[in-house]
């Protein structure tokens, strides 16, 4: 009988390519999900598995007879640190509790990201693993306690966490929404001259099955990214490029003009239900006086990893 790994997040962006990657090693996968998907996978080794991430017990269930856990699941947007707390720190809390309480669970990896860690000074210097973390956002601060709680699982759980930068690849909503902007010819730059670090998907999650299967990532924190950075307008430019269209028209805003924009989406997001496509937070992100930058060679030494350039996976996204 072939070995069950649970993912929860499993039906967001990351989790759906994770899901195939698993597939393709032979591994039956559960998908731990707080509601059903719009979309049912029909591969009778997918299972969907429905949990309260603040019921410990009901977490617990949902991983038994599971070898392994690929933890995903996070919230990117909220309207306070309550939101943000309640998602990444003690939904962590829970589902690691629930790990402690599941015998046949061997293996842990969990997904964080460089905003747990904060932005580098220089373009020269990106942030390495070794540095102090100093988030600068409650996404990036919860994030940060994410993965304090990750260090609380028993012993014989071996555990490793990966810190992606900005992930992108097809089907992504965040990137797609700026795609949106992108193809329209008019878009506000809110990220001024920082230059950046970015993740293909499908590398992301090579990654994380290397990490789940390497016994020497074990306690071990990685930042997994493309060698090179980049400036948004690059970015930009390349997006552009990808979907055969014309860069847009990309005036810089004032930060005061942020905060407005924010306090609007903010407001909208409330009224809608649904989550702002700018908040105080990201603005927070986007204010810092340097670059949201990793370095991956203490991964790539380990593992050798090679990456696909911007370029090259923007073209392959669209």
């Amino acid at each position: 009988m072939k070995d069950t790994v649970l993912i929860t997040g499993g039906n967001g962006f990351v989790g759906r390519v994770l899901t195939d990657k698993l597939l393709a090693q032979g591994y039956q996968v559960r998908i731990l999900s707080r509601r059903s998907p719009k979309k049912q996978r029909t591969n009778p080794s997918v299972t969907l598995v429905q949990a309260d991430y603040q019921d410990t017990a009901s977490l617990a269930k949902a991983m038994e007879g599971c070898v392994g856990v690929f933890h995903l699941a996070a919230a990117i947007f909220g309207f306070n640190y309550q939101d943000f707390e309640k998602a990444n720190i003690l939904a962590t809390q829970h589902v690691v509790e629930a790990v402690n309480q599941t015998s046949s669970i061997h293996t842990f990896v969990h997904v964080s990201s460089l905003a747990a860690s904060g932005y580098a000074n220089d373009k020269d210097h990106p942030r390495t693993e070794e540095q102090t973390p100093a988030p600068v956002s409650d996404y990036g601060r919860t994030k940060l306690g994410g993965e304090q709680a990750i260090k609380n699982l028993r012993h014989g759980v071996k555990w490793t966490i990966i810190r992606p930068p900005i992930v992108y690849g097809k089907n992504d909503s965040g990137v797609s929404k700026i795609a949106l902007w992108v193809r329209r010819g008019l878009m506000v730059n809110t990220s001024g001259d920082g230059y950046f670090s970015f993740v293909y998907v499908q590398d992301l999650v090579e990654a994380l099955w290397q990490a789940y299967l390497r016994p020497e990532t074990a306690g071990e924190t990685y930042f997994v990214t493309e060698p090179a950075i980049y400036s948004w307008d690059y970015f930009i430019s390349q997006m552009a490029d990808a979907m055969g269209c014309r860069k847009p028209f990309m005036p810089k805003a004032p930060k005061f003009l942020m905060y407005v924009a924010a306090w609007i989406y903010e407001q909208v997001a409330r009224l809608t239900g649904t989550q702002p496509a700018l908040n105080y937070d990201k603005v927070a992100e986007a204010i810092i006086p340097g670059h949201w930058i990793c370095s991956n060679q203490k991964w790539v030494q380990l593992t050798n990893q090679s990456f696909t350039p911007l370029a090259e996976g923007l073209k392959k996204s669209f």
